[in-house]
């Protein structure tokens, strides 16, 4: 594995948060892990699809959920987070701003996400929202796609390499990764699976490969679904990953600028 200082290890350049499943997320300039634990802040809320139950402090699939994979409408969403505090904006709505810690604050976003997506409203797979919608939110843990409480890496080369086959703009936010860092080769982050990893001052365990599902297909900038691209990755490179996931196993600070290093 390459670096730019070998001694040094992999440069930590991005951090990213996505506090509202779906929704477009925010870039932070360092962050506190906490050993098991997820990524902080990281998908705290989730919007209910409308035609399942779902209730506040209860983790569930993504398939109870307003998601990507189905609504791509979503990722046309920005949001300007200040604690609980957040201001939405969409091309083609008002700029709107609630407490997300209040239930008052929930129902207002609710509102806000009825308007953009109305009952029977679909995205371009065809899944329809039937009833109404309903903001929960996690005090412990995230509506990450796994239970388990993990963080997910990955390199700037396979953004790039990921780009390139696809004929798309490199943009960290299409795969929700939470810590970018520098790398030469396309997917050599694979090889850090089972190593164990210095990063500020936390240390991670890298568990296993990001496995990729058709949200990566919604372009972040558009909100436009392209082409599914999962078969073309599994027919060019072999396998449709991006991305690690890690597990904290020691608690510390991790800022951009810091480097990664191999322990193990």
């Amino acid at each position: 594995m390459t670096s730019p200082d070998p001694h040094a290890g992999f440069r930590l350049i991005q951090l990213w948060n996505y506090p509202i499943k779906g929704l477009q997320g925010q870039r932070l300039s360092n962050a506190q892990l906490s050993a098991n634990a997820h990524f902080p802040g990281d998908r705290r809320y989730a919007i209910g699809a409308g035609h399942m139950a779902v209730a506040n402090d209860q983790w569930l699939k993504k398939a109870y959920f307003l998601q990507l994979m189905s609504h791509e409408q979503l990722a046309a969403i920005n949001c300007d987070f200040d604690g609980d505090i957040v201001t939405l904006t969409h091309p083609e709505m008002a700029p709107h701003t609630v407490d997300l810690a209040s239930a008052e604050g929930r129902d207002k976003l609710a509102a806000f996400i009825g308007q953009l997506m109305p009952e029977s409203s679909h995205g371009a797979t065809g899944t329809t929202r039937r009833g109404p919608i309903r903001v929960v939110s996690l005090d412990n843990g995230a509506f990450t796609d796994t239970k388990a409480p993990l963080v997910s890496l990955g390199g700037t080369a396979s953004l790039d390499g990921f780009a390139t086959l696809t004929r798309t703009a490199p943009d960290p936010r299409r795969f929700r990764l939470n810590m970018i860092f520098e790398t030469q080769t396309p997917f050599e982050e694979a090889k850090l699976i089972g190593k164990t990893l210095a990063m500020g001052t936390a240390r991670l365990r890298v568990i296993e490969p990001v496995g990729r599902c058709a949200a990566i297909d919604v372009d972040p900038h558009t909100a436009i679904r392209g082409p599914h691209y999962l078969p073309l990755m599994r027919q060019k490179l072999g396998h449709s990953d991006l991305g690690i996931f890690a597990e904290v196993i020691t608690s510390g600070l991790v800022a951009e600028g810091d480097y990664l290093t191999v322990l193990d």
